[in-house]
């Protein structure tokens, strides 16, 4: 792969710090920042928890806190749902105790802040890795539109063409800000989505974590953390492992051939009674000829697996 520039933008959960340990172990992704957003809990405790992935892994970025809620929506309330069945009540999977307190200090930047310089001083364009609610990565574009023509990709986890998780059909990073969705699929600039018709089918196995946590330190906690995540799949799904949505958009940045993608127009619906949040995809070839985004439809679960063991091999 070439060399590429990212700023991840995360709600550091259990998943997020999977996509981090991807991140971190690629010798050709300089990652020039990491802002966090509220999502899979409040941002105080995503910035926190992503202090201390970073650090766990060795990644020398800026850490920045951001949106504290959506743009226009009411706060949300972490205090019940599936989140902490999912990622742990530490947002960790319940061993986030094990990891060092940070040492390096959150920046005095907010996200949005912080996104603008680190983008402005970049040697080359940038590529945002987006694996939460889009409402710092909205905020940057409103409040930089100079910036726009530096930032080569926006790689987000969110949306779905069929289906969705949020509700029936709102996948749910796309829903916690509907708004911010808009404003950043409405942008120019170009964006490769990664939703649940791809992400649905990377699962890491039990067998596949205990390989993992042989590779290394990192991934024996990779391997716990993951944990309540692999408990909810299977008890609320019977499915067969943990979920990794947020690993793919590294994954393919490592790695194009591990998704299949295909271009489409995406929309928000902002103002449905039932659906409320929904990626609207438009397929038909008259209309995506001349799109700039293009959605991933399929994933080689093997393949992205074999990036994340080979990473957790890294950290040896």
């Amino acid at each position: 792969m070439t060399e590429k520039y990212i700023i991840m933008d995360v709600d550091t959960g259990v998943d997020d710090s999977m996509a981090l340990m991807l991140a971190g172990a690629c010798k050709d992704l300089h990652i020039l920042a990491l802002t966090c957003t509220y999502g899979n809990n409040e941002v105080e405790k995503t910035t926190r928890n992503t202090q201390k992935i970073a650090e766990l892994l060795g990644i020398d970025a800026p850490v920045a806190m951001g949106a504290v809620r959506p743009m226009i929506d009411p706060p949300m309330d972490f205090s019940g749902g599936l989140g902490p069945m999912i990622h742990g009540l530490d947002g960790l999977g319940n061993v986030g105790d094990r990891l060092q307190e940070p040492v390096h200090p959150v920046s005095e930047l907010k996200a949005p802040d912080l996104m603008a310089e680190v983008i402005r001083k970049a040697p080359e364009m940038v590529t945002i890795v987006a694996t939460g609610p889009l409402t710092n990565v909205a905020a940057f574009l409103l409040s930089w539109p100079e910036l726009a023509d530096k930032v080569e990709l926006i790689a987000l986890m969110g949306g779905a063409a069929y289906g969705g998780n949020l509700a029936f059909t709102v996948e749910a990073n796309i829903g916690h800000d509907p708004e911010a969705a808009a404003v950043v699929f409405h942008s120019s600039i170009p964006k490769v989505v990664f939703g649940l018709d791809a992400t649905m089918g990377v699962y890491i196995t039990d067998e596949e974590r205990v390989a993992m946590a042989e590779k290394s330190a990192v991934g024996a906690f990779m391997k716990d953390c993951l944990q309540p995540y692999a408990d909810t799949y299977r008890q609320l799904a019977n499915w067969p492992g943990a979920v990794l949505h947020d690993s793919l958009p590294v994954a393919w940045l490592i790695d194009p051939d591990t998704v299949t993608l295909k271009p489409v127009v995406i929309d928000i619906e902002l103002n449905g009674r039932l659906n409320r949040g929904a990626t609207v995809c438009d397929f038909n070839s008259n209309h995506t000829a001349d799109t700039n985004t293009l959605i991933a439809m399929q994933a080689d679960r093997e393949k992205i697996i074999a990036l994340h063991l080979e990473a957790a091999g890294h950290y040896q």
